[in-house]
C-alpha cells in the first residue's frame, strides 16, 4: 500500500524596499582666499569677498539643509578676531556672512555661527548651486605688522560641512555627526615700504642777508617695521652737489643755502648714500625728521620771494 503525503508549501513573501538615499554635498570655494596687498602704512582696513557654491544629490524633491562651519586655525582668536601668521609674526582679520562685517562666519561646534544654506533638489534629485559669499577683512590699525606673506591654514576640524534632509528636523547647532570638510587657505601680504610726507622750510622776512638765518622743519616717515632706510635730499632746482650750496632763485638772481641733519648744521644732508644721507630703521609708525636749513652771510640780492624744490627719496 502505498500512502500518499499531502503537504502544504507555504510560499513567503519577502518585500524588498529600497535603502533610504543619503544626500551628498559639493562644496565649490577657491582654494585660496587672497586678501592680496595690504598695505598696512595706510591704517585702513581691506576688505575682499569669496563665493561659495554648494550642491546636493539625494532624495527627489527634498530639500537639504548645509551647514558650513569655519573653526579659527593659529591658535585661535584674540579678542574675537582670526590671526593670520608670517613666521611668528602677526596679522589680524575676520571672515563675516554679511555685507555690513558684523557676523562673524564662526562654527556651531564651538559655540559660534556658521552658515546655513538650504538647496532644494529637483525631481531627479539633483540640485542648481546655491551660492553665499563670505566676506573678509583685515583690520585698521595694524602699520606696526612687518613686511612677508601672512597665511591661514582652514582644513579638517576647521571647516565642517554637515548636511541632512529639513525633512529629519535637525538644525545646524545639533548636527554633531556626518562632516565633511570644504578646505582653503587664507593669505594677504604685507609689503616692504616707505612713505614720506613733505615740509615746507621757510626762512621768513630779512631785510639782510649779512648774519647766518637758520630755519628748520619737520619730515614725515613712515617705513615697515623692522625695515633699515636711507633718506636723500638731492640737490634742488639748480642741481646743487654741494648740500650747503643749493639756491633758492628769482628769475636770475638767488640765495644760497644749506640743508643739514644736526642742529648744529655740521652735518650736511645730501643725496649720496651713506656718505651724507639719513639712516633710520622703520617701527611702522610715522616719525618726525628734523631738517635743519641755513642762509649763511652773502650779498643781499634784491627783494622778493626766493624759492627752491628739493625731491626726498627714501632708500629701503
Amino acid at each position: 500500500m502505498r500512502r500518499q503525503i499531502y503537504g502544504i508549501l507555504v510560499l513567503g513573501l519577502l518585500a524588498l524596499t529600497g535603502a533610504a538615499q543619503a544626500q551628498t554635498c559639493t562644496i565649490t570655494r577657491p582654494a585660496t582666499i587672497n586678501f592680496g596687498t595690504v598695505d598696512v602704512l595706510l591704517n585702513a582696513a581691506v576688505d575682499i569677498t569669496a563665493t561659495i557654491s554648494v550642491s546636493c544629490t539625494g532624495l527627489a524633491n527634498q530639500t537639504v539643509r548645509v551647514c558650513l562651519n569655519l573653526g579659527d586655525p593659529n591658535t585661535g582668536t584674540v579678542g574675537g578676531v582670526r590671526r593670520a601668521l608670517s613666521g611668528t609674526n602677526l596679522l589680524t582679520y575676520q571672515f563675516y556672512s554679511d555685507a555690513g562685517r558684523t557676523v562673524k562666519w564662526s562654527s556651531w561646534v564651538t559655540g559660534g555661527a556658521g552658515v546655513e544654506v538650504l538647496v532644494p533638489l529637483n525631481a531627479s534629485g539633483t540640485s542648481t548651486p546655491v551660492v553665499r559669499t563670505l566676506y573678509g577683512r583685515v583690520f585698521a590699525g595694524q602699520q606696526t605688522a612687518r613686511a612677508g606673506t601672512y597665511t591661514a591654514n582652514f582644513s579638517g576640524a576647521f571647516t565642517h560641512q554637515r548636511s541632512r534632509y529639513t525633512s529629519t528636523g535637525q538644525l545646524c547647532p545639533t548636527m554633531t555627526t556626518g562632516a565633511l570638510r570644504w578646505n582653503f587657505t587664507m593669505s594677504a601680504t604685507v609689503p616692504a615700504k616707505c612713505v614720506v610726507t613733505s615740509a615746507t622750510l621757510n626762512f621768513g622776512n630779512p631785510t639782510a642777508l649779512t648774519a647766518n638765518i637758520d630755519a628748520s622743519t619737520n619730515l614725515g616717515i613712515a617705513c615697515s617695521t623692522a625695515l633699515p632706510y636711507q633718506v636723500q635730499l638731492n640737490g634742488g632746482l639748480s642741481g646743487a652737489t654741494n648740500p650747503t650750496l643749493r639756491r633758492m632763485t628769482k628769475g636770475a638772481e638767488f640765495v644760497t643755502y644749506g640743508l643739514y641733519r644736526d642742529a648744529a648744521r655740521t652735518q650736511p644732508w645730501g643725496a649720496t648714500l651713506g656718505t651724507n644721507t639719513l639712516s633710520g630703521t622703520g617701527t611702522g609708525n610715522t616719525v618726525a625728521v628734523p631738517v635743519y636749513g641755513r642762509v649763511p652771510v652773502q650779498t643781499t640780492p634784491t627783494p622778493g620771494v626766493y624759492n627752491d624744490t628739493v625731491v626726498v627719496t627714501v632708500n629701503y
